[in-house]
């Protein structure tokens, strides 16, 4: 049975050096007149949708289209320029990531594995950020935060675009979701699939295995063991 592998980015993928944070934090400041908009918004396996929708209510701002458009539009154009910018914060591809993607690319090629991405960020913010790390190309489609709030929404819009992009029909049941946060692994469960999780964002290996994933590694170095714990394919139950 072929299966679907959604990977998430921040945090899963890549590091940024917290890029998004500042050309989101930059977008709100110039659209709304306030600094410090993100100050109370959890950030951590959310859609940019949902960021943006909860910023502007705790800063006491109508949720409105334009505005929303106005806020994206701006962290896009901001957001390249941070990805390149110094920073004291960690900016990598994450250990294991490559290695991993390398070792789907046989499973790809004899049709039993599609690969594709599962993430809050915009279409462009994602295209930003795995472009400085030369992994964007590496995907050819994916489920992305524009417009939606809520992360489990993501899913059958993941598996419209697998069959968009010709890699066929999936059932939930034949997905495994790949992230950082107890959000990626919900997600997974409530459609009835997989989650690995990795401890490379700002969960630790012990409050991932809280959520009952079933594969919680500290990174993606040890693939192998990785994928043996979702593959061959069994539904979460």
């Amino acid at each position: 049975m072929k299966t679907l592998v959604l990977f998430d980015i921040d945090g899963t993928l890549v590091l940024t050096g917290r890029a998004g944070v500042r050309a989101l934090e930059r977008a709100l400041t110039e659209v709304c007149g306030r600094a410090d908009m993100l100050a109370d918004v959890a950030i951590a396996g959310r859609t940019d949708r949902a960021i943006i929708t909860e910023a502007l209510a705790s800063g006491g701002f109508a949720f409105t289209e334009p505005t929303y458009r106005a806020v994206r539009d701006r962290y896009c154009g901001y957001l390249e320029g941070e990805v390149r910018a110094d920073t004291p914060h960690p900016k990598l591809v994450l250990p294991g990531v490559v290695s991993a993607l390398e070792q789907l690319r046989p499973l790809e090629a004899e049709g039993t594995v599609s690969v594709g991405l599962l993430t809050g960020n915009f279409v462009r913010g994602a295209e930003i950020k795995l472009g400085h790390f030369d992994l964007w190309t590496r995907f050819r489609f994916g489920a992305f935060g524009d417009g939606h709030v809520d992360r489990r929404d993501l899913v059958p819009v993941a598996i419209d675009a697998a069959a968009q992009a010709g890699e066929g029909i999936f059932a939930p049941e034949q997905i495994v979701i790949i992230g950082d946060t107890p959000a990626d692994v919900d997600c997974a469960h409530a459609h009835g699939a997989r989650a690995v999780a990795v401890a490379t964002g700002t969960y630790s290996v012990e409050q991932l295995r809280a959520t009952g994933a079933e594969v919680v590694v500290p990174d993606l170095s040890d693939w192998n063991a990785a994928w043996q714990g979702v593959y061959p394919f069994r539904p979460h139950r």
